[in-house]
């Protein structure tokens, strides 16, 4: 699709990150991944979710949708749920030997495509550059004013 240079950028950003998530989708699951499994995996490894809702907070998901996807991973054997001893109300999840070396594969993988992507970009500079101007739309979004310019 040629969007022309004068489409907006949200259109540009937006076509942009449709084709690199379908991108990074297709290599997790070459993989035996999902984006959803990599996302929780990987917030398992900083361990610092309380409760379930703490790991949806952190995934960027509903309790129920994370509760779909902890029980495919725990039927696969990448988790293990259980309750707490002090609070019975409490889940906690382990990750197994399996779902380590899964979180390592998909790891090495994302890895690879964020080589790929800076590659694209070109050098650290042109990389911090990108991301400064990613941070600095998402700031002023995030804080409903105009967005600042870029000199």
């Amino acid at each position: 699709m040629d969007l022309g240079p004068n489409a907006p950028i949200a259109v540009w950003l937006w076509h942009t990150v449709q084709r690199m998530t379908r991108a990074f989708d297709e290599l997790l699951a070459e993989h035996g991944g999902s984006r959803p499994v990599w996302h929780i995996l990987l917030a398992l490894q900083s361990n610092t979710h309380a409760t379930q809702r703490d790991l949806a907070a952190e995934v960027g998901i509903r309790e129920a949708t994370l509760t779909h996807h902890l029980r495919a991973m725990e039927e696969r054997g990448l988790i293990i749920r259980y309750r707490a001893a002090s609070n019975r109300r409490v889940q906690q999840i382990e990750v197994t030997p399996d779902g380590v070396a899964l979180f390592k594969e998909l790891r090495k993988e994302a890895m690879a495509f964020d080589r790929q992507l800076r590659k694209v970009l070109g050098s650290e500079a042109d990389v911090a550059t990108f991301r400064d101007a990613l941070d600095r739309i998402a700031t002023a979004l995030d804080d409903g004013r105009p967005v600042p310019p870029l000199g």
